[in-house]
């Protein structure tokens, strides 16, 4: 088995290029962990798609990653990292959750270079379901859509129609108070702008006046 050692790994439900890590994250500083060659397409299956791996597999790479750590040995139980020589990604594997991580670029050229010189592995995994990927919005842009999503849902479980046509007008500008104002204002998120931003400042500052 390969190991790569002293890299920092980011693990998120959804993979986020190493240049969209955010200060709050939790970075693990890896002291030792796996590497397994796959191909192209299995590394696209894997990183595109909900995917259960065999047990066989889970057993070889169990308690194998560990952690740097002042104070005891720590482990993390199912991780590795998948690498078909182009691109490297981290998994790791709690409770039949898949998180996944970027590298830094650095360390990823490291590995790539070092991948040249293993054999291929062939992973037995199966696929759950495809992910809802979309590649042309940024981890930020994600989060507001999430955050925005939630908000509206509130509003209207709180049957807070006027606050509802309020957010409609400062959004598009002009007045409705029919049924599909919901509607256009969830759509409106599938291209993310600056008014999003706005609605969702507008939105913090009326929950903030509530409290108060």
């Amino acid at each position: 088995m390969t190991y790569i050692y002293d890299i920092l790994l980011n693990f998120n439900d959804d993979f986020y290029e190493f240049y969209e890590w955010e200060k709050n994250d939790k970075i693990y500083h890896i002291k030792k962990i796996p590497l397994f060659k796959v191909d192209t397409n299995t590394l696209e299956d894997i990183y595109k798609n909900k995917v259960i791996f065999n047990e066989n597999f889970l057993n070889i790479i169990m308690n194998k990653t560990e952690l740097f750590n002042n104070k005891k040995a720590k482990n993390l139980k199912y991780a590795f990292l998948l690498t078909d020589s182009y691109k490297v990604i981290g998994i790791n594997i709690v409770n039949n959750n898949i998180t996944y991580s970027d590298l830094l670029l650095d360390e990823a050229c490291d590995i790539t270079s070092i991948s040249e010189r293993i054999n291929y592995t062939n992973l037995e995994y199966n696929i759950v379901e495809s992910k809802n990927i979309n590649y042309f919005e940024t981890r930020k842009e994600t989060n507001l859509k999430n955050s925005l999503l939630e908000e509206i849902e509130k509003i209207v479980n709180a049957k807070d129609f006027e606050k509802l046509e309020y957010l409609y007008f400062e959004y598009f500008g002009k007045l409705k108070n029919n049924e599909n104002i919901y509607t256009e204002l969830v759509n409106s998120l599938d291209k993310i702008n600056e008014r999003h931003y706005k609605l969702l400042e507008l939105i913090k500052l009326s929950n903030k006046k509530k409290v108060i």
